[in-house]
């Protein structure tokens, strides 16, 4: 069966709408232009603006804008006749574009070479033309002075703003250190098991969202988005997340936990449960977040459960792979992605339990594809009551760069209220 343009144009807006994740999957190639019919256009454009807004689309919303919405219900029918992947569709779109402007461009110089135009009117044309078809553009120039200018900007922004060029940690010593969380940056952050990994992380979301203003979206393959609210009520509320959780509260604490939901509720912060695994599934609901709600922040917690399941691959390989990918999504979005690691089981059994980069649990291209290593230590934990200097550690937390492509190494103190599994600044 020979399908046309049109044909593919219908089978595109089907698969579309039947599965909207293409949409976000395929949003870098995906435009207008590709639709040469009109009214195939049209039906896109406000897909295109429905979905960007993170609304959902069906034959109710369409039928509100759209007259002979059969036509919809039939290309929404014909995905079933057609096997062809999403991609596919645009690709060979993409590819028709090309060879309509090839067409128009030939016919039009030899018009003009017929007219006995002057040869540099049409090199002049053949040059601009020739820019149209080809798929590099303008932004794909880099100019050094335009480069410069940047930097130039983002060191003036820095002088102004006590060394913060980035999203606020929250916390004043490690923003003093970082500059904040920078866009294109993979940020690991691993701690052994009940070290407050996932409370630092909620902390970095809540703290970026509250003070910052920024989206941020954790997805957490561990915790419900119920179990991470009572977290953060509790965190913001200083009530003992036990007692929420169990009920046992007066009406003064209820009212201080309404007070907290409230504050928590106004921040531009996302929380989502992660029902599926794959690697693909979480790359692509991170562009979702970043197109419909413009998220620059993102947590993954945490990097072991993300799968990638291929045919030969060892664990750690997987791994790699995945973070991998995350620092390729960061890059491509501009975007920070901070995401939580495992450390390898034999850490607290050594005589010296403080982590290193080497106790990241398949640890491999990890440290090489992270911009910043960070590891959360606690020393109470292990029973360890005073420091080299004989000093209490009662709550002490240190937070261990190890790893700082542009700020370097270090270690940063914080406070860790086990009760509300909340970190506070040391006050000195």
């Amino acid at each position: 069966m020979l399908i046309n343009r049109e044909q593919i144009e219908r089978t595109l807006i089907g698969k579309i709408i039947n599965n909207p994740q293409d949409y976000y999957n395929n949003h870098s190639l995906l435009s207008a232009g590709l639709f040469s019919n009109s009214y195939n256009k049209r039906v896109y454009e406000l897909i295109s603006k429905t979905l960007d807004k993170g609304h959902k689309v069906d034959l109710v919303t369409l039928s509100e804008n759209i007259d002979d919405i059969e036509k919809v219900a039939k290309m929404m029918s014909d995905d079933a006749i057609f096997e062809t992947q999403t991609q596919t569709c645009v690709l060979v779109l993409n590819q028709h574009q090309k060879r309509e402007q090839l067409k128009g461009f030939t016919l039009k110089v030899n018009k003009m070479i017929s007219d006995d135009d002057d040869i540099f009117e049409i090199m002049e044309y053949v040059d601009e033309e020739i820019g149209k078809i080809s798929s590099i553009d303008n932004e794909g120039v880099v100019e050094i002075k335009d480069q410069i200018g940047e930097l130039l900007k983002s060191i003036e922004h820095k002088m102004n703003n006590e060394g913060l060029n980035g999203i606020t940690t929250g916390f004043n010593n490690i923003d003093k250190f970082t500059g904040g969380w920078q866009e294109t940056d993979l940020v690991i952050v691993g701690g052994a098991s009940s070290m407050g990994k996932t409370s630092l992380a909620l902390a970095f979301a809540f703290n970026a969202s509250f003070y910052g203003k920024v989206p941020t979206v954790l997805f957490s393959y561990e915790m419900s988005n119920q179990q991470l609210l009572s977290r953060l009520i509790s965190s913001d509320s200083g009530i003992d997340n036990k007692w929420i959780l169990k009920g046992s509260l007066d009406q003064s604490e209820l009212g201080r936990i309404h007070e907290s939901a409230g504050r928590i509720e106004k921040t531009p912060i996302y929380i989502d449960d992660c029902n599926n695994s794959s690697l693909r599934y979480l790359v692509n609901k991170i562009r979702q977040y970043v197109i419909t709600k413009k998220v620059k922040l993102v947590m993954v917690d945490y990097l072991q459960l993300v799968s990638n399941n291929k045919k030969g691959r060892s664990r750690e390989q997987e791994v790699s792979e995945v973070a991998r990918a995350l620092k390729n999504v960061a890059k491509e979005l501009k975007i920070t992605i901070i995401a939580l690691s495992q450390l390898n089981r034999g850490v607290g059994q050594r005589a010296e339990s403080r982590p290193t980069i080497a106790d990241l649990r398949e640890s491999g291209e990890i440290e090489q594809a992270a911009d910043m290593v960070v590891l959360i230590y606690r020393p109470e934990y292990y029973g360890i009551n005073k420091d080299e200097r004989g000093n209490s550690t009662d709550g002490l937390a240190e937070v261990i760069f190890a790893k700082g492509r542009n700020i370097g190494t270090g270690v940063l103190g914080l406070r860790f209220q086990k009760e509300l599994t909340k970190f506070h600044e040391i006050q000195k």
